[in-house]
């Protein structure tokens, strides 16, 4: 089993705590009853930024395997 190479580890770690932050936000607008489609926007930025994540650790488990 291989390890992430730490740049990609640092970099995920940044993106996940600032989708910690979106999700935090995302909570205190449905406790504010803010409009739905506000929420919705939101979510969907959620979920690009978690994709954007998926796609960086892929990018690292797959690096070494092209190079061999």
């Amino acid at each position: 089993m291989s390890t992430m190479q730490q740049a990609s580890k640092t970099s995920c770690r940044k993106r996940l705590s600032r989708i910690k932050g979106q999700v935090r936000g995302l909570a205190r607008m449905v406790d504010e009853e803010r409009y739905c489609i506000d929420i919705v926007k939101q979510i969907a930025a959620v979920r690009a930024a978690l994709g954007r994540v998926d796609e960086e650790i892929l990018r690292d488990h797959v690096a070494p395997c092209v190079e061999h």
